[in-house]
């Protein structure tokens, strides 16, 4: 039965991914948190999310270059090491909590942001310091997208170029991000990616695949507006699902 739960959940958010640029950890990890538990979904959402974010950014074209994420990837991977030393040791409960105030508190923001007539222009401090905010999250939640998400549409910037960068990002972080997992799970003599998750992740692999179709054909019918509501609204759905679970 987990093996088919994984299968669905990780079909519907791959789907997400593929259409906006992210959304898979976000759907992902709050939904399968409630039939395997927070640290387990984390686990299992670092392992398909690093697979899907390589397919997809490979597969995408054009390509945001490498050389635009590197500065946030930087900055993310130098403090990833603190969020998962939280996802080792912290109580399930905590865990919980921590995913659904992050992603409530990047839809406020976004929501509260005016849209600019212009976009703006990206600062280094800024880039930096939205890169700090998401490799802890990354490490501690197994997302972190939410900052770069909400920055980027309070940027302004366009549809196409949010969903490559995105992409480059991810494809960079989700390498380091379960490197740094497995690493803070031996130093803590609290494995994270346990025989079973492995096993499991088997059964979200396929959601890969799914994701490449299905992402061409949902791409070039979202507009603009269309876009940032959806992403909006996986934010939405996100913290409500992760915060009702932790009261539960």
């Amino acid at each position: 039965m987990e093996f088919l739960i994984v299968f669905l959940v990780a079909a519907f958010a791959a789907i997400a991914q593929a259409a906006v640029g992210f959304g898979f950890a976000v759907l992902f990890t709050p939904l399968l948190a409630l039939a395997l538990g927070a640290r387990d979904a984390i686990a299992l959402s670092l392992i398909l999310s690093m697979t899907l974010s390589l397919v997809l950014y490979l597969a995408d074209k054009p390509r945001a270059p490498i050389r635009s994420v590197l500065p946030m990837f930087i900055a993310a991977t130098v403090v990833t090491p603190i969020g998962t030393y939280f996802l080792a040791v912290a109580d399930e409960r905590l865990l919980r909590l921590a995913i659904g105030a992050a992603v409530l508190a990047s839809v406020i923001g976004t929501m509260l942001s005016p849209h600019p007539a212009e976009e703006r222009r990206k600062h280094m401090s800024t880039v930096l310091g939205v890169g700090v905010v998401s490799g802890i999250m990354r490490g501690a939640t197994g997302m972190g997208g939410p900052p770069v998400v909400i920055y980027e549409h309070w940027r302004g910037a366009a549809q196409g170029e949010i969903r490559r960068y995105l992409l480059a990002y991810f494809a960079l972080t989700g390498v380091t991000g379960t490197l740094l997992a497995a690493a803070s799970g031996v130093i803590a003599q609290r494995p994270v990616f346990t025989t079973e998750l492995l096993l499991y992740s088997l059964a979200g692999l396929p959601a890969a695949f799914i994701a490449l179709y299905g992402g061409r054909y949902l791409r070039p019918r979202l507009s603009d507006f269309w876009f940032r509501t959806l992403s909006m609204a996986l934010l939405l759905f996100t913290a409500a699902v992760s915060i009702l679970g932790a009261i539960r």
